[in-house]
């Protein structure tokens, strides 16, 4: 049996906290002992009082030291961390949970319609986690989570969401290197569960698995143990929901290499490009490159050799 999770009053930021995921989030990590930054811009309609307020509420009845904040994660991720750092003193653990939806296709409004969506999504995690950055760095150590989506996967009536939620594939892989040498381990959550957003999915068989198969709190419990201290995982994404959760990868396979620089010579070997029998995992731009000389059998420098996070002599890598 494995040890009890618990928090000894580490403070948490958790952004679109005002319900759905980022609520599940606050209450089990309050419930746990942490002490709860509940962020979200919400209001209900035809109510003054913001969600995270009532969110907060909810907490405090539990006896979880919580506050709110109703500052906007695009353009105050500076204001929302000196929150935490004016209520509790630290900030210990981000997760970027705050995001929306959107139907908008591709086409020359593009550029236009997508930037909210991008916004919400992908520079309010950037926004958050900068902020914290210096904090979190002084502490010597933290956890951030990011929110990626299983649309990540493609999905052709939500293409900005979609593309936005795609990015955070990379934007954690990175955070995550930055952060090895700093203690900070930070992962990447691509949610399924019954919420505001998926409530709006047209009535049918889709709409109905997501009301009747993943619930909120499903997903809660996997995103508090990756922000336990415990928890050695860091630059990984995973696909969670209903009790389930899968290590989500991008993989990469031998290649073909073609001695005739034509159009038709690549035409002529579709079928090995597209062939997935073997398979190499890159987990850095510094693997691939590697990889990319290595499968030329061109020389690669020493320094830039993989130190077992890719190894080329086994394929398929487990």
């Amino acid at each position: 049996m494995a040890e009890e999770i618990v928090f000894d009053g580490a403070v948490a930021i958790v952004t679109g906290a005002g319900g759905g995921l980022g609520r599940a989030y606050a209450r089990l990590l309050g419930e746990r002992g942490c002490r709860v930054v509940v962020n979200d811009v919400g209001r209900p309609h035809g109510d003054d009082v913001p969600v995270a307020a009532t969110v907060v509420d909810e907490l405090r009845a539990l006896g979880i030291e919580a506050v709110a904040d109703t500052h906007d994660a695009v353009t105050e991720g500076g204001a929302i961390v000196a929150t935490a750092v004016d209520s509790f003193g630290v900030v210990d653990i981000v997760i970027n949970n705050a995001g929306i939806g959107a139907g908008t296709p591709i086409g020359p409004d593009a550029p236009e319609q997508w930037r909210p969506t991008i916004d919400a999504t992908l520079q309010s995690s950037i926004a958050v986690t900068g902020a914290a950055w210096p904090h979190l760095v002084e502490r010597g150590g933290g956890r951030i989570v990011m929110t990626g989506s299983p649309a990540m996967f493609g999905a052709s009536t939500t293409i900005p969401y979609s593309a936005t939620k795609s990015s955070i594939y990379g934007l954690t892989r990175s955070v995550a290197a930055a952060g090895r040498r700093h203690g900070i381990a930070a992962n990447n959550v691509m949610p399924s569960a019954w919420t505001r957003l998926t409530r709006s999915l047209p009535a049918g068989p889709m709409a109905s698995l997501f009301a009747e198969q993943y619930s909120t709190e499903d997903v809660a419990a996997f995103v508090v143990w990756l922000c336990h201290p415990s928890c050695t995982v860091s630059g990984e994404s995973f696909s969670v929901g209903g009790g389930r959760a899968a290590r989500v990868v991008l993989a990469e396979n031998r290649g073909v290499l073609v001695d005739d620089r034509s159009p038709e010579a690549w035409a002529g070997r579709v079928d090995e490009l597209m062939a997935l029998d073997e398979v190499v995992f890159p987990t850095s731009m510094n693997d691939e490159v590697t990889w990319q000389a290595h499968t030329l059998g061109r020389p690669v420098p020493a320094e830039l050799a993989p130190g077992g996070s890719l190894d080329w002599n086994r394929r398929p890598r487990p």
